[in-house]
């Protein structure tokens, strides 16, 4: 049969424990981590980052054998939507049931209690410019008001002011909404990484040097405990 070009998988704690086990039993080569993807032949350039997140690198890989590859969920956008794009070919697998040397017991998935932020569209995330928990509910108003959902940097879910569901950055969710309002953020480069590709942003700061500037389209320099206030009265009518 056609042997894989490629054997893509998400860059998850599944995935990245999936990964090197599959390319180290198999001596295939392996990128993980990758952001975006380019074939051409057995040429293949993986584009990735490093050093924390403050190097964006290019991998080449020439191989005739299939290459493993680690993808970073949420990185780039669908190619296309609708059915048929692509057809599932069945494989016959034989395996000795006494070669594994662990087992399979079952799969638990936990109860789903929270949103999920890599599908939002709309996301408005909160910063330790919003000063107090309390303060939340100024953000969760605005984002009412325009259809969207909370997502918060790493300080506030460290805090335990929102679950670790709704953080957003390196060492949590990387999302790509079409709109996300960043609410008394400064723009940590953990931060950055989660975020920077959404499709439009908005960043509050009363600080105008904040590095969250230097990837919004649109900013204010203002105090985001009075401009969400002002502006959920505007969409309200006055």
């Amino acid at each position: 049969s056609d042997r894989p070009r490629i054997v893509l998988i998400a860059h998850t704690a599944q995935g990245y424990d999936l990964g090197p086990a599959l390319a180290g039993a198999m001596d295939l080569p392996l990128v993980t981590n990758c952001l975006a993807l380019t074939l051409d032949g057995d040429r293949l350039v993986a584009l990735r980052r490093i050093l924390n997140e403050k190097v964006q690198m290019e991998v080449e890989i020439r191989s005739s054998r299939p290459i493993v590859v680690t993808m970073r969920p949420g990185a780039t956008p669908p190619s296309g939507t609708g059915r048929g794009m692509m057809s599932v070919t069945e494989v016959p697998v034989s395996i000795d049931p006494t070669a594994p040397r662990a087992t399979f017991v079952r799969t638990e998935r936990p109860e789903v209690t929270d949103i999920d932020l890599s599908s939002a569209d709309v996301i408005v995330s909160a910063g330790r410019g919003i000063q107090k928990k309390e303060n939340l509910a100024l953000v969760e108003a605005f984002a009412k008001a325009i259809g969207g959902v909370v997502g918060a940097s790493r300080p506030l879910t460290d805090m335990e002011w929102l679950p670790k569901t709704r953080q957003v950055g390196q060492s949590g969710k990387t999302v790509r909404p079409k709109l996300y309002v960043a609410c008394g953020i400064s723009g940590a480069m953990q931060h950055l990484a989660g975020m920077k590709d959404a499709g439009l942003i908005i960043a509050i700061n009363t600080d105008p040097t904040a590095p969250i500037f230097e990837v919004a389209h649109y900013g204010f320099t203002a105090n985001v405990l009075e401009l969400l206030p002002a502006v959920v009265k505007e969409l309200k009518g006055g």
